[in-house]
């Protein structure tokens, strides 16, 4: 006798773009616009997403209901912007390519494209490829202009 098949309640296209978009959001401050809860992304399945609010419990929402109002905290290897009390002319975006522990924070190394790489704190930096608000409003959910 054969196991019974368990039926998913997402396309597989729907779990690419689902695994996609938690690469580029996790940790991000986001609000469940149909609840009203806000917390942290935690992961994506398909079309649904958990939530950790700040008293760690975790909760799920549907994905066309999530906005975004917060990016996440730079990572390695993802485009960064400085935004810190300096000229920003003088450090073009570009990619983070390493971090160091100092005593005022992290150290961060960024690599713009051609040109000569520059420093900043962590904290001075957010990443550019998150856009937010409301995920329902872009053009092709769960993506505001292409896929990553």
């Amino acid at each position: 006798m054969s196991a019974p098949q368990r039926i998913s309640g997402s396309t597989q296209e729907d779990l690419d773009k689902g695994h996609a978009f938690f690469e580029r959001y996790r940790h991000a401050w986001c609000r469940d616009a149909y609840s009203g809860r806000e917390g942290v992304l935690m992961d994506v399945q398909g079309r649904q997403v958990h939530l950790r609010l700040r008293n760690g419990i975790e909760f799920a929402c549907r994905l066309p209901d999530l906005v975004i109002l917060r990016p996440p905290a730079p990572v390695l290897y993802r485009h960064v912007a400085y935004v810190g009390r300096e000229d920003a002319t003088k450090r073009p975006n570009g990619m983070l390519m390493e971090m160091w522990a100092v005593d005022d924070g992290t150290l961060a190394i960024v690599q713009p494209a051609g040109r000569r790489a520059w420093f900043a704190l962590l904290a001075d930096l957010v990443t550019v490829d998150c856009p937010l608000g409301p995920v329902a409003d872009w053009a092709d959910p769960p993506f505001p202009d292409e896929t990553p």
